[in-house]
C-alpha cells in the first residue's frame, strides 16, 4: 500500500508576540494491517518555543480513540496491547496484536496560556484478513485482503499443505490442476497471520483451519480451540499438541501432570476436532496445533491457535501523598482482551467498594486494594494485593557471632503482610566503603544470601519494598563479619643492633576480628598479656636478652608469632686481672697474667707496661678471656701492667702490680767446739768450696745461655743445690764431734714448688789421720 502522510500547522498570532506555529505530522494517514500483527505509527509535532520571554515545556503527550480525548494507555479495550514513547518531538505509537480497525489521534499538551495540540486528522487504521483467490480455471491463485483493496505488499510467502513453498514470493501463484494438497499464503515479515488453506480440486484436499487463530482468555476460565479438517483419504489418527518455549513441538503434552483433570476432547462432529482446557493457568500460555495422518501425514509450519492467558493487574495511574495517608486513582485491566466483554469490582481490605474498571480511593499503610474480573457474572480472577507499604525490616537467619566462612540469609520483611498475594519489588542495597553518601545495588529479591560470608562483605545493608503505590526503605543492618587471628607477627625497633641502654619496643601485630589481646613469651615463658601489642623495654640490660615471641588472641581462636631474638650488645666491663702463681715474684720466676672482661660482641686484649709500652696483643674472637707470661723474671721486670680490653662498642682496663724479689745466700757454720784451729780449718774449707763453686757456674753460663730464657729463683735454686759442695771436717780425736761447713743459697718465697733434686750434689770430706 502506497501510505498517506499529513501536515496540519496552526498559525497563532497574538498581540505582542511574534507569529508561532502550533502543528504535527503523522508518518501515515492510512494503513492497512493483517489481523494480528503490530503496528507503529509516528507523529512529529511543534509549538512557540517561548511566551513572554518564558520557555515552553511540554507536559503531556498521548494518543486516544474516542471524545472526550482519554489516554488510549488506560482503555480497559487497549490496556497492555499499546505502547507509547517519544524522542524528542517525535512520538511512536506500537498497537501489539491489532484486532480491529479504528482511528488513532496524537495530543500534547504544555504549559503555554493556550494549554495543549491536538494533530488531526487521525490515522485511520484498517484490519485485514488474508486468502488465497481462487480462479475459475484453477491454475493462477493470488493472495489478496480482505477489506484493503489497494494494499499491496513488496514479498509474500506461499504454502503447500502447511508446509512454504521455496522461490515463491509474488502474489500469484500458478498451480497445475491439484485436487489433494492445499494452499495459503502470508505476507512476508507477517508469516504468524498465514490466510486459511484453500483447495485447488473439487473434492476434498487435505488442509487444517482453525476457529481462531489467538485466542485470550482469563486465568481461571475455560478455553476451547476449535479447528475444522478435511482429507484427501480416510483419516486414520489425530490428535493436539503444543509448542514448547523450547521450540520443540510436544505431542505427548496431555500428558503432563500440570494438566491433570484440565483437559477434555468433546465428542467431534464431522472434520471438526475441539480441545477444551478447564481453569486455565498463564503457564498454558503456548501455540496448539492438530495434527492428523491418512496415506501420508499432515504436518504443516503454518502457524496454529496461540492461546495467551491473562491475569487480572491494577495499574496506579496518580497517587497524592496527603498528611498519614494517599489518595490513589487506579485501572483495572487484563494483558489481554478476551472476547466475551468483562465486568470489575474493586475490594479494599476485602470489602466491596465499587464497580467498573477504574477507582478513585483513599488509603492508609497497611491497606490493601484488589480488583476482581468476571465474565457472564461468574467470578474468575482477582488480582494480586496491592499495598500501602509499611517500612519493611531486614531479619538475620544467625542471631549469633557473624563468623567468616558461615552462610548467612538476609531477609527483608514487613510484619503482618501476606506475601504470597503481593506483587511487590523488593531490592538490597550496601553501603560503599569510605564513601559516605553513595550506594551498590546488590540484587533483586526478598533475600540476601551469602553461601560463605567474607570478612569484605562487613558493611551496611538495607533493602526497599516498592510496588505502584511508593517505595519504602528499611533501617540499615551492620554486618560485621568477625573471623580469629589470620597470622601473628613479631617486629623489634630499634633493629638489626641494639645497645645497652636503649629504648626498645617489640610489636605484635595481627589480622582479626574482634580485634585480638597479646601474649608475650620469653624463652618460651610467658612474660605478660595486654591488648595493645606493645611490649618496650625504657633502658634495655644485659639480662633482657632472650627468645621472644607473641600470641595474637580472640574468641574465635588464636595464633602464635615466629621467634625473635634479642641480644642486647654493650662495651667491655672493666677487665679482671689474675696472677698465677700467686704472692710475689723472685727472680728469675715465671708469672702467668690472666685478663677477663664481660662484652657484647667479645672483647680483644691487649697488655701494656705502666709507661705505655705495649708487650703485648690477644686478638681471640669468642674468647672470654686472655692469658700473657712473663718468665725469667728479672728486677728490671718489676712495675705495673694493664690489661685493656676492647670492642666495637668500647674499652674499658685495669691493671696488677708485679714486684720481683732479688735472690740472697746464706753460710751456716757448725764447729766442734769453739777453738781457733778449728775455725781455721773452716775457712780454709770454705775458700776451696767458693772456687769450686766458681768454676761450675762458669761452665753452667755457657750452656744456658743456649736455652730459653727463664727459669725463676726457685730453677735457680734447684740448681744451685745441684752444684753445693757440702766440707765436712771430721776430727777423729775430738771427743765433741765433728765440724760440719754448709754453704747453700738462701731460698726466698718462692711462687714455685720447688723441686729438690739430690743427683749432681757433691760433697768434700775431710779426715783427721
Amino acid at each position: 500500500m502506497s501510505p498517506k502522510t499529513g501536515l496540519v500547522v496552526l498559525l497563532l498570532c497574538m498581540p505582542g508576540l511574534l507569529c508561532a506555529e502550533w502543528g504535527g505530522t503523522y508518518s501515515e494517514t492510512e494503513i492497512c494491517a493483517i489481523k494480528g500483527s503490530t503496528v507503529r505509527i509516528q507523529c512529529s509535532f511543534q509549538f512557540p518555543p517561548r511566551e513572554n520571554e518564558r520557555e515552553i515545556k511540554v507536559k503531556d503527550t498521548f494518543w486516544f480513540t474516542k471524545d472526550p480525548p482519554e489516554d488510549l494507555r488506560l482503555d480497559p479495550q487497549y490496556f497492555g496491547g499499546v505502547q507509547s514513547d517519544c524522542h524528542g518531538n517525535i512520538c511512536n505509537l506500537t498497537i501489539a496484536d491489532v484486532r480491529r480497525s479504528d482511528e488513532y489521534t496524537f495530543r500534547f499538551t504544555t504549559d503555554h496560556s493556550l494549554g495543549g495540540y491536538t494533530v488531526s486528522p487521525a490515522v485511520k487504521v484498517t484490519v485485514t484478513d488474508l486468502k488465497v483467490q481462487v480462479p475459475y480455471y484453477k491454475y493462477n491463485l493470488k493472495c489478496v485482503s480482505t477489506n484493503c483493496s489497494t494494499w499491496s505488499p513488496s514479498s509474500y510467502v506461499w504454502y503447500k499443505n502447511g508446509e512454504e513453498i521455496p522461490n515463491a514470493k509474488s502474489q500469484v501463484y500458478r498451480v497445475v490442476y491439484d485436487s489433494k494438497n492445499s494452499y495459503s499464503c502470508a505476507v512476508r515479515g507477517h508469516e504468524q497471520a498465514v490466510s486459511p488453506p484453500e483447495c485447488v480440486g473439487y473434492r476434498p484436499c487435505n488442509k487444517v483451519v482453525y476457529h481462531k487463530r489467538h485466542i485470550c482468555a482469563i486465568q481461571g476460565s475455560s478455553v476451547d480451540i476449535t479447528c475444522e479438517y478435511t482429507s484427501y483419504g480416510d483419516t486414520r489418527t489425530k490428535f493436539w499438541f503444543r509448542k514448547e518455549s523450547s521450540h520443540r513441538w510436544n505431542p505427548s503434552f496431555t500428558e503432563d501432570p500440570q494438566y491433570e483433570g484440565r483437559l477434555d476432547l468433546p465428542s467431534e462432529t464431522s472434520g471438526k476436532s475441539t480441545l477444551r482446557i478447564k481453569d486455565v493457568r498463564q503457564s498454558d500460555s503456548a501455540e496448539y496445533r492438530f495434527k492428523f495422518t491418512t496415506n501420508s501425514e499432515w504436518s504443516s509450519i503454518s502457524p496454529g491457535s496461540t492461546l495467551t492467558v491473562a491475569a487480572v493487574q491494577v495499574q496506579v495511574m496518580s497517587v497524592r501523598v496527603e498528611d498519614s495517608h494517599l489518595v490513589a486513582q487506579m485501572l483495572c485491566h487484563t494483558s489481554c482482551l478476551p472476547e466475551a466483554p468483562l465486568s470489575f469490582e474493586w475490594e479494599k481490605n476485602g470489602e466491596n467498594i465499587k464497580s467498573g474498571p477504574k477507582v478513585k480511593v483513599t488509603l492508609s499503610p497497611g491497606d490493601y486494594i484488589t480488583c476482581a474480573a468476571r465474565q457472564q457474572h461468574q467470578h474468575i480472577s482477582i488480582s494480586p494485593h496491592l499495598y500501602v507499604l509499611k517500612r519493611p525490616s531486614v531479619s538475620l537467619s544467625d542471631a549469633r557471632d557473624i563468623l567468616e566462612g558461615r552462610p548467612l540469609t538476609l531477609t527483608c520483611y514487613i510484619d503482618n503482610y501476606n506475601y504470597s498475594s503481593a506483587t511487590d519489588d523488593y531490592c538490597w542495597y550496601k553501603k560503599k566503603k569510605n564513601v559516605s553518601s553513595d550506594e551498590e545495588v546488590l540484587r533483586k529479591g526478598r533475600e540476601l544470601v551469602f553461601k560463605s560470608i567474607n570478612s569484605s562483605d562487613s558493611a551496611e545493608y538495607w533493602c526497599t519494598v516498592e510496588n505502584q503505590l511508593g517505595k519504602n526503605p528499611s533501617e540499615p543492618v551492620f554486618i560485621d563479619v568477625q573471623y580469629p587471628p589470620r597470622w601473628s607477627s613479631l617486629s623489634v625497633s630499634p633493629s638489626p643492633v641494639i645497645l645497652e641502654g636503649q629504648s626498645v619496643n617489640l610489636t605484635c601485630s595481627s589480622d582479626a576480628k574482634p580485634a585480638a589481646s597479646y601474649t608475650w613469651f620469653k624463652d618460651h615463658q610467658i612474660l605478660t598479656q595486654n591488648p595493645q601489642g606493645l611490649y618496650s623495654f625504657t633502658s634495655i640490660r644485659p639480662e633482657d636478652a632472650g627468645t621472644f615471641h607473641c600470641m595474637s588472641e580472640n574468641k574465635h581462636g588464636h595464633v602464635k608469632s615466629s621467634t625473635v631474638v634479642i641480644d642486647v650488645q654493650y662495651a667491655p666491663r672493666r677487665p679482671v686481672i689474675s696472677v698465677t702463681p700467686s704472692g710475689e715474684a723472685s727472680q728469675g720466676s715465671s708469672v702467668w697474667l690472666r685478663c677477663s672482661s664481660d662484652a657484647n660482641p667479645q672483647a680483644n686484649y691487649s697488655w701494656w707496661r705502666g709507661r705505655g709500652e705495649q708487650v703485648a696483643v690477644e686478638e681471640l674472637q669468642g674468647a672470654k678471656s686472655a692469658t700473657f707470661n712473663l718468665s725469667d723474671l728479672r728486677l728490671e721486670d718489676s712495675g705495673d701492667y694493664v690489661c685493656e680490653a676492647s670492642s666495637s662498642r668500647g674499652r674499658n682496663k685495669s691493671s696488677v702490680s708485679i714486684q720481683v724479689q732479688a735472690c740472697s745466700w746464706s753460710v751456716t757454720v757448725a764447729t766442734a767446739g769453739g777453738s781457733v784451729a778449728g775455725l781455721v780449718l773452716v775457712l780454709l774449707v770454705l775458700v776451696l768450696t767458693a772456687f769450686l763453686v766458681w768454676s761450675k757456674k762458669r761452665a753452667s753460663k755457657e750452656s744456658r745461655a743456649k736455652s730459653s730464657v727463664g727459669a725463676d729463683c726457685g730453677e735457680a735454686s734447684t740448681r744451685e743445690q745441684k752444684e753445693v759442695v757440702y766440707s765436712q771436717v771430721h776430727f777423729t780425736t775430738s771427743s765433741e764431734g765433728p765440724v760440719y761447713a754448709n754453704i747453700t743459697p738462701s731460698m726466698p718465697r718462692s711462687r714455685h714448688v720447688v723441686e729438690e733434686m739430690e743427683d749432681g750434689v757433691e760433697y768434700a770430706t775431710v779426715r783427721k789421720a
